[in-house]
């Protein structure tokens, strides 16, 4: 499939999903209301018939086992039969009911030990001996505790009511009612699994007839319900679905596949103590929030707490105390022994910041015996897994389970899949990445920041806030809510893969035999460790803090004293490339080996207990002093939505230093010295020369995301999260210096446009053949055969232009003037004028020879005369497509909306070209070679057309 239909693809399925987008905003499609009316019309159905006479209780429990515990529950596993017992106090009452796959298919997001669903439900006793299963509505709460005002809240709001079921029979010395659990597990869907496992089953349908009871353990604070649920479809007939479709490549017959879910069902806490403790946007952690309607004098209705584990003193005078209940993570069974150690650690890592907010030992890191009787997805048990699949990209994963009332964490588990290492070990054995099916696509979604810029832009301007959502979710953007969690704290996936297979073969390729026989076990141990500290943090409530890279100065990145002693990055929650030292410089750490002072603090705000006090005033003294120290530079902090438009260079993913742009610089270096290493002695024994070719990509990969960093400091801003009576010195937003700015554009000119900048070999060229294997689990390369490498620096070279010339920065660059008292800025102009001199300099060669322009600077002069025209002439989305190529809609779609000074200097450059290119066709024409007069003859004409074409909009 070549680019132009690939990316059409894309924009097709993007249309679609924005139409369904609006669909739902307007009120649903009419599949779901379908759904609903269906469900609507059996509860009628079922309240009209009369219910059927009670089972005699002695009779129904006979031959069934009776557990006792949170419940009461009578079963039979074998037949596949269980009732629960609800007596009148457990009516009304919060239970947490969790879906854990306890097995996967090892892709398409279905992988072993991934939560699927977790909410608050309540059983709810109706007249007739029947049973509602409903989920209170914990978003709106009435905290001033006034009848009137619950009253109104009540017939205000609703709560969700998803089932209504028959009691089967009455428990006469208690009078607890009956429910069959299995039908309410197995056939309702109680976890709403076809939601909760999305878009990797939208070919396939529950089969009642194929799932069944496994296993049912009642315990003193929860029921665990293990099942075996079974899918059948696999064909998409309907268009529409085809068009979403994908084939599942790891099951033997497509029709059908079973999976593990794991049940459980706990009480919520009451009255245990636990205080919520307040969150504030300075520090990151994950929130439940709720709104408090009546309470009409606050400005925000929004109450927002903490999501944090419950942890007490053991002594609560003493200074440094042990908890009265510590956190215990168990390592799985399952996971490889040599790689135990490294995760123990990622774990315990953790406790030198809980030291820090007042607890010794507050973590506890132990293995799990080969032969526990109890199972890794009991809610009572914290695990780090170790999951297999066939994904490149399913990394690490850290989520956790809260009590939507208060905030307190009360399970949680950290997944490690295990192609963690095996990535690196093929990276170690054929220094390159084996590219996952579908690479290209990830990328798209992943990598190529604009396409998706692009697609979330146009959901907003479609459908609101709901289409942007959908692009969110399409592209894996982490997003808030309560059953947003899973892709919340989902980390690292397939540009995880990319830059550690990039520092892997850089470090293979450039280091030589040093880094080969005796730095590659540290480096996955190194890895393993900041992974598991990673997804720990997570589990402990932390976000992402893209912000976390910038503690030390880039000289100091390879200094191991300092790094061992302070830090590689100022938190580990965030995203970090391997730390690879450019060339000449002696190789540091990897990557970080201890928390940094960031993750010190964030756990000191959320962790550190206060004294009583009335009306809690010692917490809000203790925390304010605790936030006071914010806008230290160690601290600093911004998270996934801050990064959401690339506004702050120096807030982002995959960069490193305080100083990313000197970073990235070095990272192009290193791109190039390993391109220049690349040959056919780095095929390893038993590979092809498709493996050369993916490391080719892999590095093309790596050097386009380190181009997109430089695009951000232009028009880029600071952007820091203050509070205004706190810090009245400051603002939130900080212009980047315009020395800075030009050097970033320099750096551009230099490494990314100019003519000599991409210089490969024939004979490297010539050997990067496809593998040609075909059967399941591959993509068999058809088209093109041979290696596009025109296409492939060209789209690196337009797609960064094309960052540069967004109608989004193109504002920004024009409001720069407004933004700093400064007496320099960067002007429109001077942006405009800086990318002429960069990509036409052979026009403007005045030292009397002809100019001669190769095919590749042929190809990014029409990029960039395709953005100036559609500037001046005011392309539309329309427009967008009917482009010709994927570099032609990308210049269309990204000037949309473009400000009007952005136009007529456009305008200006374009008679500047037109000028100069007739004088050059003047001057030296007769002694050009004949694709560039025919190329400069065809820009001048076309520019003349642009120039006399009607505008639209007037």
């Amino acid at each position: 499939m070549n680019r132009l239909t690939r990316s059409l693809k894309f924009l097709v399925l993007s249309i679609v999903g924005v139409c369904l987008a609006v669909l739902l905003a307007l009120g649903g499609t009419w599949s779901h209301q379908t759904v609903a009316y269906a469900q609507a019309d059996d509860v009628v159905t079922e309240t009209d018939d009369a219910v059927g006479a009670l089972l005699d209780f002695a009779e129904l429990t006979q031959n069934l086992e009776k557990q006792e515990g949170l419940l009461t529950v009578y079963s039979n596993v074998d037949r596949g039969e269980a009732y629960l017992a609800l007596t009148p106090r457990q009516f009304n009452r919060n239970f947490l009911l969790s879906a854990t796959l306890e097995s996967g298919l090892g892709e398409a997001g279905l992988f072993r030990g991934w939560p699927i669903n977790d909410f608050v439900m309540q059983f709810r006793a109706m007249p007739g001996d029947r049973v509602q299963v409903a989920v209170p509505n914990t978003y709106l709460r009435n905290t001033g505790g006034e009848s009137w005002q619950q009253r109104l809240q009540e017939t205000s709001f609703s709560d969700s009511i998803i089932f209504v079921v028959d009691v089967v029979s009455i428990d006469p010395s208690t009078q607890a009612k009956l429910i069959d659990l299995s039908t309410l597990l197995m056939e309702r869907d109680l976890a709403n699994l076809t939601e909760g496992l999305g878009w990797a089953l939208s070919n396939y349908s529950r089969n009642p007839e194929l799932s069944q009871l496994e296993s049912l353990q009642m315990f003193p604070e929860n029921l665990e319900v293990g099942t075996v649920v079974g899918f059948v479809g696999g064909g998409a007939t309907d268009p529409l679905a085809a068009l979403f479709s994908f084939s599942l490549d790891g099951i033997p017959d497509s029709r059908g596949f079973a999976l593990q879910v794991r049940y459980s069902l706990s009480a919520l806490p009451v009255n245990n103590s636990y205080q919520p403790r307040q969150a504030d946007e300075r520090v990151g952690y994950f929130t439940t929030a709720f709104r408090a309607p009546q309470q009409v004098r606050r400005a925000d209705p929004f109450v927002r707490y903490i999501n944090r584990w419950h942890l007490e003193k053991q002594d609560p005078q003493a200074e440094m105390s042990p908890p009265q209940e510590p956190i215990v993570f168990w390592i799985e069974n399952t996971t490889p022994p040599e790689y135990r150690e490294a995760i123990r650690q990622g774990i315990l890592v953790w406790n030198e910041a809980f030291a820090a907010a007042g607890f010794q030992n507050a973590i506890e890191a132990r293995q799990m015996p080969n032969n526990a009787t109890w199972d890794p997805s009991d809610v009572r048990y914290n695990v780090v897994r170790w999951s297999d699949s066939l994904s490149n990209w399913a990394i690490g994963f850290g989520p956790s389970r809260v009590n939507p009332l208060t905030g307190q964490i009360l399970d949680a588990d950290v997944i490690l899949d295990a192609n963690v290492i095996r990535y690196l070990r093929q990276l170690y054995q054929g220094r390159g990445l084996d590219a996952p099916n579908g690479s290209e696509f990830y990328l798209q979604l992943c990598g190529q920041r604009s396409q998706t810029w692009y697609l979330q832009w146009l959901a907003m301007q479609q459908a609101g806030e709901a289409g942007l959502e959908m692009t969110r979710n399409l592209e894996g953007w982490p997003t808030e809510g309560s059953n947003q969690r899973l892709t919340d704290d989902h980390c690292a996936g397939y540009l995880n893969a990319q830059h550690n297979a990039f520092g892997a073969l850089a470090l293979s390729t450039l280091s030589g035999a040093d880094f080969l026989s005796e730095q590659l076990d540290a480096f996955i141990q190194q890895y393993l460790v900041a992974l598991t500290a990673h997804e720990v943090g997570h589990t402990l409530g932390l976000r992402h803090n893209f912000a976390g890279s910038l503690l030390l100065a880039p000289e100091d990145l390879n200094d191991r004293e300092l790094t061992t002693a302070q830090g590689l990055v100022s938190s580990v929650m965030d995203y970090f490339p391997p730390n690879v030292a450019p060339p000449g410089t002696e190789q540091g750490e990897y990557f970080p080996s201890r928390l940094g002072p960031y993750d010190l603090w964030a756990i000191e705000y959320g962790y550190r207990e206060a004294p009583p006090s009335p009306l809690g005033r010692a917490e809000q003294q203790m925390l304010s002093r605790i936030l006071s120290r914010s806008t230290e530079p160690a601290l600093a902090y911004a998270t996934d939505e801050d990064i959401f438009d690339f506004i702050d260079p120096e807030s982002s993913a995959w960069d490193l230093s305080s100083d990313p742009m000197q970073y990235s610089l070095w990272q192009l270096d290193n791109a190039q010295a390993v391109w220049d290493r690349l040959n056919r002695l780095s095929v390893n024994p038993g590979e092809g020369y498709g493996s050369l070719r993916r490391r080719v990509d892999l590095v093309f990969n790596y050097f386009f995301s380190n181009a997109l960093t430089l695009t951000d400091y232009v028009g880029g801003q600071r952007f820091r999260r203050l509070n205004p009576w706190e810090n009245r010195d400051s603002t939130p937003f900080e212009p980047i210096a315009a020395d800075k700015q030009r050097a970033a554009l320099t750096a551009l000119s230099e490494e990314v446009f100019a003519a000599d900048a991409f210089d490969f070999s024939s004979q490297l060229i010539n050997q990067l053949a496809p593998d040609r294997w075909r059967h399941w689990g591959v993509r068999l390369t058809s088209f093109p055969l041979d290696y596009p490498i025109y296409e492939q620096v060209l789209e690196v070279q337009s797609v960064t232009l094309s960052q540069l010339f967004l109608a989004d920065r193109l504002a920004r660059v024009r409001d720069l003037e407004f933004r700093t008292d400064a007496e320099d800025v960067l002007t429109l102009s001077e942006l405009y004028g800086s990318m002429y001199q960069s990509i036409w300099s052979e026009v403007m060669n005045s030292d009397g020879n002809p100019p001669e322009i190769s095919s590749l600077r042929r190809g990014l002069q029409r990029h960039h005369l395709n953005i100036l025209s559609n500037l001046v002439l005011r392309r539309t989305f329309w427009d967008a497509l009917n482009a010709q190529s994927f570099n032609e809609f990308m210049a269309t779609l990204g000037t949309i909306g473009a400000p009007e000074d952005a136009r007529v200097l456009a305008r200006y450059q374009l008679r500047q070209m037109q000028d100069d290119i007739s004088d050059a066709l003047s001057r030296d024409g007769d002694s050009m070679a004949i694709t560039t007069r025919a190329h400069l003859e065809d820009v001048r004409d076309r520019i003349a057309r642009v120039l006399d074409a009607p505008l639209l909009g007037l």
